[in-house]
């Protein structure tokens, strides 16, 4: 199943799917209508001093402020997330609208975004500008440092019977020290690594808002209130004392299919059976337009098949399928609305252009430090 456009260029909104006269037409309409606009300077009567979104979000355009609403409340995860965003596009004006969608992309979408490699920390900041400044500090920001990786590790191991979910290709050191159970001659056996599927710190507070904003913004001031407001979950009560690093946000993967996974790439929704019903812990494998081929060289199933089991009297819980659903919903959104696109500019691997290797680092250096300058300092 993959998205029927172009990769990471997005797609204009399609026509209004909702009721006529209810309050989500209403708020679709406006996503609709902010999309016919190219810069954030054509709204003059609602610009404030205070307020500079040529700099803030001169790399978010009304287009796709637009369609990432837009296609939020298309692709909502439940009814209650489509609700209160509902709720908060009818309460904005235009330029608000791009706060609101600032807010999802860099508050929302990119905690399920993780450009750095397998394994996450729990603790990096949020806003593009702390994470530039993080990793020009410190290069392995973003390697694990707490005993909790390495149990649940163990756990995630231990549950998916030593297996990538996507493959089935068994863990190179499970087979190695003879762990691994069920194994045919000849299988293939390979490194994997723990999948995070919330992968950066749900905590920290989210920064960029403008001053103006920021008590109209108040619930949106960390990614976890976020997750809450759209999820429709508390993802702190979901995971508890673990944070990142509990089972319910984890799975066993090689580097092919996790690497696809955190980028947005690739995404599960539920599996159903044939009176209609979702299949517990089942899920059917997506894809964005263009990875087909790539996701058939890497032998990813079409299905995916979590379980839970108990290991010393205590249960290893499958992944949420709350997580799960929401995951889907932001790799959705991010790419039919451009967002995608947007998240890899600003997430651009540091390593690489400090060393100068790409073509136009330079460039790309210089303007996403400018880009950042300006929205630290309007946040400060």
């Amino acid at each position: 199943m993959s998205l029927a456009r172009n990769l990471h260029k997005g797609q204009s909104l399609p026509g209004n799917v909702f009721p006529s006269g209810s309050q989500e037409h209403t708020a679709y309409e406006r996503c609709r209508q902010l999309e016919q606009h190219t810069a954030w300077n054509e709204f003059v009567d609602d610009l404030r001093s205070d307020l500079p979104f040529e700099e803030i979000l001169k790399s978010m355009t009304p287009i796709v402020a637009a369609r990432v609403l837009g296609f939020g409340l298309v692709h909502a995860p439940n009814d209650s997330g489509r609700d209160a965003l509902v709720r908060d596009i009818l309460s904005c004006d235009r330029t608000e609208l791009g706060v609101l969608a600032y807010l999802y992309v860099f508050g929302l979408i990119r905690v399920f975004y993780n450009p750095k490699g397998p394994t996450p920390a729990v603790t990096p900041a949020l806003s593009p500008r702390l994470s530039l400044e993080a990793a020009a500090q410190d290069p392995h920001v973003l390697q694990p440092s707490s005993s909790n990786a390495a149990v649940l590790r163990s756990q995630t191991l231990l549950r998916d019977n030593h297996r990538c979910v996507f493959t089935g290709i068994i863990d190179a050191q499970s087979y190695l020290a003879n762990i691994a159970a069920d194994v045919d001659p000849g299988t293939m056996a390979l490194a994997t690594n723990v999948a995070h599927i919330i992968s950066q710190s749900i905590a920290e507070n989210i920064d960029g808002v403008p001053p103006a904003q920021q008590a109209k913004f108040q619930w949106a001031r960390t990614a976890g209130a976020m997750i809450e407001r759209f999820g429709g979950f508390n993802a702190h009560e979901v995971l508890g004392h673990d944070n990142l690093h509990n089972p319910k946000n984890a799975f066993t993967a090689t580097q092919t299919p996790h690497m696809y996974f955190d980028s947005l790439d690739l995404w599960l929704t539920p599996a159903m059976d044939a009176q209609g019903q979702v299949v517990c812990d089942t899920y059917n494998v997506c894809h964005a337009d263009g990875f087909g081929p790539a996701i058939r060289a890497a032998a990813i199933k079409p299905q995916v098949t979590f379980r839970s089991v108990v290991d010393k009297g205590k249960e290893i819980h499958a992944p949420d399928p709350r997580i799960i659903e929401l995951h889907a919903a932001c790799a959705k959104i991010a790419h039919m609305s451009g967002a995608a696109e947007l998240l890899r500019e600003f997430y651009m691997d540091m390593d690489s252009i400090a060393v100068m290797t790409q073509p136009h680092a330079a460039y790309k250096l210089t303007r996403a430090l400018k880009t950042l300058q300006s929205i630290s300092t309007t946040a400060s």
